[in-house]
């Protein structure tokens, strides 16, 4: 049986189910469902917000559901006066977004916010500074958008209902929709990306997380196949190797508007559980700038297709860019581009180095705020733990230290004077370490160190399963071993359409 359309319910005369269509987009978008006057016409520029007047109910007939518009006037990034509104075309059934006041220059600023909210599809450069949305049975709806169906619903309601959980793909750090990766040059940012990749090919671990198994991508366009092939070989141990074929790679792909989101649907389609995109790196697929179009709307615009492709499908697509010189006092603030870029994706990770040694920033709307200190050894990045008790498990190392080489008890001022560190730090630290053992107490005041005992270090090898029963390696003439050839990095899917 066919889907009905927007347009079969305004030939029907559906008011009831299109009032449902306009109170829902109204949830969405966080507006106002508004009645445009008898009189003004939708593009009659005296056309202002205090002509329309408030929706109740349903419409009352058919016309006056033509009149129907969801206006949202509080609308991020523009001026308080910019207002937006979305109605719908009696003759096509298709949804038109339109500027209706507040500065020029924010009115395609105010489209495009409005449109994701609705997640509709744009037009690209919409004359009259407007934006269609084709006609559907009713707004797509993203895989995890939690907004109920209806216009309203109690809070005891919602309480009682249950939404599928967000999916993690590396838990505490990547979750499904969009995540930008953002470092300086040559800091590692590209290793990382790989290590999610194996992570999740392999059902392996990255950042100490252990990862559920599926099929990922890694579009490495800066890279060529000789250099991944090695780069490989380092992260992967070189016995019980994990079985890679579900790992695809790329080292060239289409921009974003060309044939980037095609191919990734393709990719998508093509393996049985795709859970993980990496692009690597923004520069190289991100469209070019429209020759009117300010760099708000143009960094916003370039990462939306990637982010509503992710949402959809509830995929984990991670975008590797770059960041500023400059530090900022907001680790997001250090993104290079303007906020268009932060403002689009779902959650940004900065990869950074500071006096006190490489950290993971992190914070989106489905992650929860982190901030990690790394150490990277053999091609990987391995977790230290919280940055602030790092630094502070470095300032007792000083404290030990100074307690092993002094000849007697040392009294906190006697600390102080040997390591540098203040007062107050060398006081807690101590009280910390005497409850840990790491220290004894002699008298008042006094201090001395104890015996510690060494921790075995785990092999670098549990970071991956080994592939069972198969057999990775084989001997040659002399009795040595040979590694298994490396698959060829060109994914399935494309060598299939060749």
């Amino acid at each position: 049986m066919q889907r009905e359309t927007l347009l079969d319910l305004i030939q029907a005369g559906d008011t009831a189910r299109l009032g449902d269509f306009f109170y829902t987009s109204a949830a969405k978008a966080k507006g106002t469902v508004k009645v445009r006057p008898a009189d003004v016409g939708w593009e009659d520029h005296t056309l202002t917000a205090d002509k329309f007047q408030r929706a109740e109910t349903d419409p009352a007939d058919i016309d006056e559901a033509m009149r129907w518009c969801v206006l949202v006037s509080d609308i991020p990034e523009c001026d308080g006066d910019t207002a937006a509104f979305m109605y719908l075309d009696g003759e096509t059934g298709s949804a038109i977004i339109a500027a209706l006041s507040g500065p020029a220059h924010d009115h395609a600023v105010a489209i495009r916010m409005v449109a994701r909210d609705l997640r509709a599809e744009q037009t690209e450069a919409p004359a009259r500074k407007t934006v269609t949305v084709e006609a559907a049975p009713e707004p797509r709806k993203a895989a995890n958008d939690n907004k109920p169906k209806f216009a309203s619903i109690d809070a005891e309601t919602l309480l009682g209902m249950e939404f599928a959980p967000i999916k993690y793909v590396i838990p505490g750090y990547v979750a499904e929709g969009l995540t930008l990766l953002g470092g300086r040059p040559k800091l590692g940012k590209s290793w990382l990306a790989l290590d999610f990749g194996v992570a999740v090919a392999s059902g392996g671990r990255s950042l100490g997380a252990e990862c559920e198994q599926g099929d990922a991508l890694y579009l490495a366009l800066e890279d060529n196949q000789r250099r991944l092939q090695d780069r490989l070989r380092v992260v992967l141990p070189r016995f019980k190797r994990p079985d890679m074929s579900r790992l695809s790679l790329l080292t060239e792909a289409p921009k974003i508007g060309a044939g980037l989101i095609e191919m990734l649907d393709k990719w998508r389609q093509s393996v049985p559980d795709p859970r993980l995109i990496i692009v690597d790196t923004l520069a190289i697929v991100r469209p070019p700038k429209g020759k009117n179009q300010d760099s708000y709307a143009a960094d916003y615009e370039a990462l939306s297709p990637l982010q509503r492709f992710a949402s959809e499908h509830r995929l984990a697509v991670v975008v590797v860019t770059h960041v500023r010189k400059a530090e900022a006092e907001d680790p997001l603030e250090m993104i290079s581009g303007t906020n268009g870029l932060t403002g689009a994706a779902d959650s940004i990770m900065i990869l950074n180095r500071t006096t006190d040694g490489p950290k993971l920033y992190g914070r989106g709307r489905d992650v929860e705020e982190v901030e990690k200190a790394l150490k990277f050894d053999g091609g990987r990045w391995s977790v230290l733990g919280d940055v602030d008790d790092v630094k502070r498990s470095g300032e007792r190392k000083q404290i030990m230290e100074a307690l092993a080489a002094a000849s007697g008890p040392m009294t906190p001022a006697e600390i102080v004077t040997a390591t540098g560190m203040k007062l107050p730090n060398v006081n807690y630290l101590l009280r910390k370490m005497v409850a840990a053992g790491e220290a004894e107490k002699q008298g008042y005041g006094s201090y001395v160190s104890t015996p510690q005992t060494p921790m075995t270090p785990q092999s670098s090898s549990s970071h991956y399963p080994p592939m069972g029963t198969k057999t990775e390696e084989s001997e040659d003439s002399e009795g040595g071993t040979l590694e298994s050839e490396v698959p060829d990095c060109v994914p399935t899917f494309l060598r299939r359409a060749a």
